[in-house]
């Protein structure tokens, strides 16, 4: 019989189950466990250690990179040069994620109901642009429930708070395409603009996160509006230098597009704002 000590038995790959040969699979790149070397302890935490350092790296890298070269991530992830920064969806759920965890209770995403009542009551079309009765609604929504006023707002105020940054994914669609028809003829794919959308959104974001401080411990009175006011007078600047970089428009026409872009953005974040209080309202 022969010696087969010190040849190398076929093993099949765990995740995809293919034959494997060697450390690794030839196939999906799964690596083999070996327990001896993979389970201990000295292993583990040299691993913990490599991940947290390798992404803190990216981490201040590309949050330096978002906030003073803007368009610049989007520029590097057109030409392919992406592996030395926070890929575009992970960077924007983190500044989520962050926004969640220190501001749980703003209304900074989603419109008061104060001002959807007085906005219907005087026919004002930006404070409510659906002309929706929501003091009509918000009166039948307390009988049906059968608690107070304040209860019932705290409630609500609660949950729109909640939802109104856990759906703030929804904005870079439908921003993206307001992208592509303005900036189509430089760039005749969707994605390129569905980029530009994250990175400019997660910007907006952490802006929001990064002024709130300010405001709050200034205590100046609803400060939540005056902090939306300064975000939409920053925004478009922050999407003009960044429209110039990735598009590579003259001034001109650049700045003429960003005012379609811009009010476009606009239009989104206010009619996002109010739905997500009426939304809420109904589904409580």
């Amino acid at each position: 019989m022969a010696d087969i000590e010190g040849v190398d038995q076929i093993e099949y790959c765990p995740s995809c189950g293919a034959k494997r040969k060697g450390n690794y699979c030839r196939k999906c790149g799964e690596k083999k466990i070996i327990p001896e070397r993979d389970f201990g302890i000295r292993k583990f935490m040299s691993q913990i250690l490599w991940h947290f350092t390798h992404l803190d790296s990216k981490l201040l890298k590309t949050l330096r990179l978002l906030f003073f070269k803007p368009g610049f991530l989007t520029n590097e992830w057109i030409a392919g040069r992406r592996v030395g920064y926070m890929k575009p969806l992970q960077l924007f759920v983190m500044a989520s994620v962050l926004f969640y965890f220190f501001l749980p209770s703003t209304n900074a995403h989603f419109t008061g109901p104060q001002d959807l009542i007085r906005g219907f009551e005087q026919h004002d079309r930006l404070a409510n642009l659906f002309q929706y009765d929501f003091g009509k609604a918000f009166a039948e929504k307390q009988s049906l429930l059968q608690v107070s006023d304040e209860a019932l707002s705290a409630e609500m105020q609660e949950a729109a708070a909640q939802r109104s940054k856990t759906w703030l994914f929804l904005l870079i669609p439908l921003w993206g395409s307001i992208l592509f028809l303005f900036f189509k003829r430089q760039m005749p794919w969707l994605a390129p603009h569905l980029i530009f959308a994250i990175h400019a959104l997660t910007f907006y974001i952490l802006l929001d996160l990064c002024i709130h401080p300010f405001f709050y411990f200034s205590n100046t009175e609803h400060y939540g509006r005056f902090i939306f006011l300064l975000l939409l007078a920053t925004f478009p600047v922050y999407q003009v230098l960044a429209a110039k970089r990735v598009y590579g428009n003259s001034w001109p026409i650049t700045i003429a597009k960003v005012i379609g872009t811009a009010a476009g953005f606009v239009f989104l974040i206010i009619a996002y704002r109010q739905l997500v209080t009426i939304f809420t309202l109904l589904t409580l």
